[in-house]
């Protein structure tokens, strides 16, 4: 503690306590924002429920009722194909070969084309008509005929027969008004066709005008509708936006930003960012889960990351003792039950306010990180406190200048700072908890039992998890803006957060404690500890210990982020369970790991131990008051849920240490035990 004993060390504590006040402000303002778009949208295939009417020999108002019932509010439309308008006998679409034989040889028809006629349940040409205005907009005048075949109004198309019954012809208004009739809202997923440009998006917007009901548009494929030769086009969003219509993110599998569609971005930055995010998943990925784990997934997706619509896929096969509506009915079914239970709405979903802090309020606070970073900095090199001003002086200037700078420019000062603060939060946190055992150490070995120190343990998890839980406004002031909540923008560097906090405090660890016997004070005892370092005899045990404790760090980094190592099922139905107990479920990493931890390092220093104890429970420690802070680099978790998780896995550590001081004063029993038998015989 001998750095808050200087001038700069304290200067840098209240700076960092004043800036700390704006940025629980901008927190609470976050909070309010979240707070306020608490309804999710719940979506299912409108074509999926028409399907199973016939095959489950039901009807299908009855299927709508299931399924409305389940928490379904919306049906998605995807674009019309023959396939598809076939196949519900909305029209008749044949190739020229069996048009010949439906003609009776008229000779006007011809093979290399195909041939569309209205169904005998188009008594009034509807859907006939957008058939054929959509033919229109999506083949070549000279390709398209029209004639009479027996009586018979006909199209005719210069096409192949099986590419032109896939190729999508656009949604047609008439299925908008038919899916809004059974009391849903529309959610509309069109693909683009780079050709047709304006003409498709104005047909595109017939459909959205054909409801009132029309709540979202999801786009298919890999741009959005007008795309066309590497270009955005503004029309659509100036059109939808005038209706008040959402365009919807895809969350991408990874759940780190959105699946890549070309266009997407620049709809969302015209919208301005007043969009919805989105959470599908596959079937290929659905048939492997249960119910019970796909419910789960959609309702962890609602919680912890801000998703306010819900796509919905189908099973291949139905459960014992139901039918496949049953079966995706019921999972629905659960995610809704959660949702609400947890203080959810079902409907319309909830499109968060574009916020955006003040200004001068996040420069603030950007002044607090760089004096954390600062103080860390000393922390860790003492030698440079001489240098402290000009440190924290040169650390403002830079990031002000970017921060005022472009707009590119202010998100990356915004993203360092952020990094900043994950580093060099748990780095300052443990480095105190070290003078503060180094303060200890004689009167406690004296004094102190297990009771004791557990109870001390137990003040010092609390405060440190206090602490860096206050530091983590910092993180979520600076990123606490609607194109971070929306992970348009986001975090950058979640892996040197696990790393880096772990490496300082091993340098910071051999500067205030005896390693191999000295402790290192300046440049010559480093260059001594590392060249005695590497002339350690190498044994079989210390090759084993070495090999767990890079299995330890390579698990601890693989299963960081959100591409990590796959969890065991064991792992999994543990989580669920805490989902289920708690408000939000606390990170093994932290209440098994970390916190637990706390104990044992103040145990193994005041107890004497060996000192590669001590040196691991510290680093343990480490990691868990690092992903505390980190938790809340993940802007898209509710700010609440963030905080309310860390606060979850103190009490959860708290009990866990429990566990600890009963095994530990067990320990110390059987080798006192054993100790005393070996040395009777």
């Amino acid at each position: 503690m001998k750095l808050f004993q200087t001038t700069i060390g304290r200067i840098l504590a209240v700076v960092v306590l004043i800036c700390l006040l704006p940025a629980m402000y901008i927190s609470w303002q976050r909070n309010q924002v979240e707070t306020r778009a608490r309804t999710v949208e719940m979506v299912y295939d409108y074509d999926n429920i028409l399907s199973r009417a016939a095959v489950e020999r039901t009807t299908v108002d009855d299927l709508f009722a299931l399924y409305r019932k389940s928490g379904i509010t919306s049906l998605a439309l995807y674009d019309e194909t023959a396939t598809k308008l076939v196949s519900r006998g909305d029209a008749r679409v044949m190739s020229g070969s069996a048009m010949h034989n439906a003609a009776l040889d008229n000779p006007e028809i011809r093979d290399d084309c195909v041939y569309i006629q209205p169904s005998a349940t188009d008594t009034d040409h509807v859907i006939f008509n957008e058939l054929k205005n959509a033919v229109r907009d999506n083949f070549r005048p000279q390709d398209i005929r029209e004639l009479t075949v027996n009586g018979t109004d006909t199209i005719e198309v210069r096409a192949d027969y099986q590419a032109f019954i896939e190729t999508p012809l656009g949604i047609f208004p008439s299925r908008v008004k038919a899916a809004a009739s059974h009391g849903f809202y529309v959610v509309l997923r069109p693909k683009n066709n780079p050709e047709a440009g304006k003409v498709a998006i104005d047909d595109f917007l017939k459909a959205v005008d054909a409801s009132p009901k029309v709540s979202a548009v999801i786009f298919t494929g890999k741009d959005v509708l007008g795309f066309s030769h590497n270009r955005y086009n503004p029309y659509l969003s100036e059109e939808l936006n005038k209706r008040h219509i959402p365009v919807v993110l895809i969350e991408a599998q990874n759940q780190l930003g959105f699946e890549p569609q070309q266009g997407i971005l620049d709809m969302a930055r015209e919208d301005g960012y007043r969009n919805v995010r989105l959470y599908a998943m596959s079937k290929d990925e659905l048939i492997k889960l249960s119910p019970e784990e796909a419910s789960s997934r959609f309702y962890i997706s609602d919680i912890e990351r801000n998703i306010r619509m819900n796509l919905f896929p189908s099973y291949k096969d139905a459960q014992a003792g139901m039918t496949l509506s049953e079966t995706n009915a019921s999972y629905i079914n659960d995610v809704k039950d959660r949702l609400i239970h947890h203080g959810f709405h079902i409907g319309k979903a909830s499109i968060m306010d574009p916020y955006y802090p003040s200004p001068v309020l996040r420069a603030v606070v950007m002044l607090g990180a760089a004096a954390l970073g600062t103080m860390a900095l000393l922390l860790i090199i003492p030698s440079l406190t001489r240098f402290g001003f000009w440190i924290f002086g040169a650390g403002v200037i830079l990031t002000q200048g970017l921060y005022w700078g472009t707009h590119s420019h202010s998100v990356m000062a915004l993203q360092l700072l952020a990094l900043v603060t994950e580093i060099c939060t748990p780095v300052i946190v443990v480095s105190l908890f070290m003078d503060y055992c180094f303060a200890k150490k004689e009167e406690a070995y004296v004094h102190y039992g297990l009771v004791r120190i557990f109870a001390e343990a137990v003040v010092v998890l609390w405060v440190s998890g206090m602490a860096v839980l206050l530091c983590a406004n910092y993180v979520s002031a600076l990123l606490g803006d609607i194109t971070f909540l929306l992970e348009v923008q986001y975090f950058r560097g979640v892996k040197l957060t696990f790393v880096l906090p772990v490496l300082l405090i091993s340098f910071v660890y051999i500067q205030k404690f005896k390693v191999l016997g000295h402790r290192i004070t300046n440049d010559r005892d480093f260059v001594s500890f590392v060249k005695e370092f590497c002339n350690i005899p190498i044994k079989m045990g210390i090759l084993i210990l070495m090999g767990i404790l890079a299995l330890t760090g390579i698990i601890f980094v693989g299963r960081s982020g959100n591409n990590g190592a796959p969890v065991p099922g064991f792992e999994v139905a543990f989580r669920r369970y805490l989902e289920a107990v708690m408000y939000a479920r606390p990170r093994e990493k932290e209440f098994l790991f970390g916190h637990p931890a706390v104990f044992m390092a103040l145990v193994s220093y005041y107890r004497k131990w060996p000192e590669l104890l001590h040196f691991l429970f510290i680093l343990a420690f480490t990691i868990g008051q690092g992903s505390m802070i980190e938790t809340f680099a993940h802007m898209r978790s509710p700010f609440i849920l963030s905080l309310v998780r860390g606060l979850d896995g103190l009490a959860a550590g708290t009990g866990i240490m429990v566990l600890a001081l009963l095994a530990v004063a067990v320990l110390l029993r059987i080798t006192k035990f054993f100790g005393g038998r070996y040395g009777k015989e």
